[in-house]
């Protein structure tokens, strides 16, 4: 498969091709997301001729799979209104008028627990870390504004990306500066307070399906079993290889006042290391983290084929309206015998297989990633 100009993944790509694998799912995720931006950005356009949309301290931040750039007909579209600036009335008129150009642009609104779709403030995800006020709602836009966020930037209102950087800046300054494990020129540079959170996320996401199934009677419980065996399993295992990849490449700054990091700090460029992760779609990451530190070439052929042919299996399963409804609906007794959720559960041990090679090696031989993964994911 050749890499196509400006993919989202020209890291899975490259693999793809060097292999001899197909792994369709991902050209299918990104052109629907791009068509899908197309859609956002005109409806968005006409919104702004007939006022501004948004202020200098605000901006207009993507989620979920439209962040990951794997948009599929049928996805819902995560959004936020971020704010990081003092209190303005114009933020609930702004907030508004993209929920209206998100409807206009006929793109499924986000969930109705109400943790997106509104305004996002910049002190709760950066002051609120763990303690009584860290929420489920606030641990979750927190993590995913590392794990899969994106600024959605238009050119007629210029470069708001600068809200969007500056408040996952703060975010992992304080994950970082206040981590007393973590060592940057030490031996222990794996940030143990992020690692935790973003544990912690995961296993909420796990406990809050059990709670949802129980909530919402069954309804759509195959779909949010499906996602958990795939996306949201990879957000864990994405940031995971970040935090493991703080030791075993430790990243040097040629930026060092970057976002106000001063010169000097030395967690300034794991800061910097952070957010370059946070720009990037989960998979892609992963796919770099494959590449570069499995070192052997029988193994990283069979973990890439595990992982990312599994997760493209996964995608083309989800563009499939036919699978995507079946999935939707279909109840717990009615499991056994449908395809549909046969091709997800297969799909999803051989991911699970393939994560745990990666992480947990198990051929018993000297594997770094696996000893780092002993020593921070285990006891």
């Amino acid at each position: 498969m050749s890499e196509a100009v400006g993919t989202p993944f020209p890291t899975v790509l490259k693999l793809a091709g060097s292999y001899g694998f197909s792994w369709p799912g991902y050209q299918l995720a990104a052109e629907g997301t791009a068509i899908a931006e197309n859609r956002l950005r005109e409806a968005l356009h006409e919104v702004h001729a007939k006022g501004r949309i948004l202020d200098r301290d605000s901006s207009l931040v993507l989620f979920g799979s439209f962040a990951r750039h794997e948009f599929l007909e049928g996805s819902d579209y995560d959004w936020a209104l971020l704010v990081d600036g003092v209190v303005n009335s114009r933020h609930t008129q702004h907030t508004r008028s993209i929920a209206g150009a998100l409807a206009k642009a006929q793109l499924i609104p986000p969930g109705t627990t109400g943790t997106f779709g509104g305004p996002l403030f910049s002190h709760d995800l950066v002051h609120c870390i763990g303690g009584g006020a860290d929420s489920n709602a606030n641990l979750t836009r927190r993590m995913l504004m590392f794990h899969e966020s994106r600024c959605f930037e238009l050119s007629l209102i210029g470069d708001v990306s600068y809200v969007w950087r500056n408040v996952v800046s703060n975010i992992m300054e304080r994950y970082f500066e206040e981590d007393v494990h973590f060592s940057a020129k030490g031996k222990r540079r794996v940030p143990r307070f992020l690692l935790n959170d973003i544990a912690r996320y995961w296993r909420t996401i796990c406990v809050d399906y059990a709670a949802k199934y129980r909530e919402q009677d069954g309804k759509k419980w195959a779909i949010r079993n499906a996602k958990l065996r795939f996306s949201r399993k990879l957000l864990y295992a994405a940031g995971l290889a970040f935090c493991l990849s703080c030791e075993l490449h430790p990243p040097v700054s040629n930026y060092p006042d970057l976002f106000g990091i001063q010169e000097g700090t030395e967690a300034g460029p794991f800061i910097e290391s952070a957010i370059n992760f946070a720009r990037l779609p989960p998979l892609e990451f992963l796919t770099k983290f494959v590449d570069a530190f499995v070192t052997d070439a029988d193994k990283r052929k069979r973990v890439c084929k595990k992982i990312f042919g599994a997760y493209s299996n996964w995608l083309l399963l989800l563009g499939n309206q036919e699978a995507r409804k079946s999935l939707e609906e279909l109840k717990p007794k009615d499991t056994l015998g449908n395809a549909y959720f046969e091709k997800v559960r297969e799909g999803g041990k051989e991911f699970a297989s393939g994560l745990k090679d990666l992480f947990f090696n198990r051929d018993h031989d000297k594997d770094q990633i696996a000893e780092l993964s002993l020593d921070y994911v285990g006891f």
